[in-house]
């Protein structure tokens, strides 16, 4: 199984994730509660939950896109240069469902190393990343099975493709998915996760086989009270296997769940990297659903 990350960089005072523009941790208790499936409370309502959403229903620049020949030429492009990592292993990191994602994030010392990229001759720092399923942006129309991690937006978000076939081996970047899924049942507080709608086998089947996922997110608040510390987390293999993130494609766009702030400059990878069949079906069976629809039609004919 192979995603497509992103990296997204927000050019705004606002905070986006790899975007560029500064970015602030996930905080589920900041705002009203939002999801990707309620009737009043998914997607098509977030902008009318709290004034400080109206961006999600009036913005004429949101994210995700489908990256096809329409929309290279009106507004996304492609970038051959190389971006400038500056990453050290991150050290007592923790793995968590947050109840709309597994997020990996941490809390940096003083004297802590601040991993970061540089565009041009603006700095972003990681500040965390996340996963979404399926991928949040299409390539052609489709979707990944799964985006991926580190984005720096002053923090990062990930985004993948279809892959072309699963991969049954799994990959040493991604263990803890498998890992927090099997402490949230070993600790008993995953029966409301495990019986979810759209965390079936047959759903997972259907993810792996088209990068499409039907159904529901877990909301167990007993699941999201389970962490799984990581003693480190070098992100050495992942830049190196990407080869500087190039080619990918560039746009100016939004984040992808609420308040939904415009003026994110997302990195889309074009290459994909790997991950195991085993380290999907956990994340599938953590998070279920949980990918905003294509924005595309909101954007002017013209840009």
């Amino acid at each position: 199984m192979k995603f497509i990350l992103s990296v997204v960089i927000a050019t705004s005072s606002l905070f986006a994730a790899v975007s560029a523009h500064a970015i602030v941790k996930r905080d589920a208790a900041a705002g009203p509660h939002w999801d990707y499936s309620g009737d009043k409370t998914g997607p098509d309502h977030w902008g009318l939950l709290d004034p400080a959403y109206v961006t999600c229903e009036t913005g004429m620049q949101q994210s995700p896109i489908d990256i096809n020949k329409e929309t290279l030429s009106r507004f996304v492009q492609c970038a051959k240069k190389a971006l400038t990592f500056d990453y050290k292993p991150v050290k007592d990191a923790v793995a968590h469902f947050t109840g709309q994602t597994v997020e990996i994030d941490w809390n940096p010392g003083p004297k802590s190393h601040n991993n970061s990229i540089a565009i041009g001759k603006k700095q972003y720092n990681l500040i965390q990343f996340h996963f979404h399923t399926p991928s949040e942006h299409r390539i052609n129309g489709r979707h990944a099975a799964a985006p991926g991690p580190p984005q720096p937006r002053r923090q990062v978000p990930g985004c993948h493709r279809r892959p072309p076939q699963a991969q049954a081996r799994n990959v040493p970047f991604f263990h803890y998915l498998t890992a927090l899924q099997k402490k949230v049942h070993a600790d008993k507080r995953a029966s409301a996760v495990a019986a979810a709608p759209g965390t079936t086998s047959a759903v997972i089947e259907e993810l792996l086989k088209d990068s499409i996922c039907a159904g529901t997110q877990p909301t167990s608040e007993e699941a999201t009270k389970v962490n799984y510390p990581l003693p480190i987390v070098d992100f050495a293999p992942l830049v190196r296997a990407l080869k500087g993130f190039t080619p990918r494609w560039e746009y100016s766009g939004s984040l992808t769940t609420p308040p939904c702030s415009e003026n994110v400059a997302w990195n889309v990878m074009h290459d994909p990297y790997p991950i195991g069949l085993d380290q999907l079906r956990a994340l599938v069976d953590l998070q279920g659903y949980n990918a905003r629809d294509i924005e595309d039609s909101r954007r002017p004919a013209h840009e």
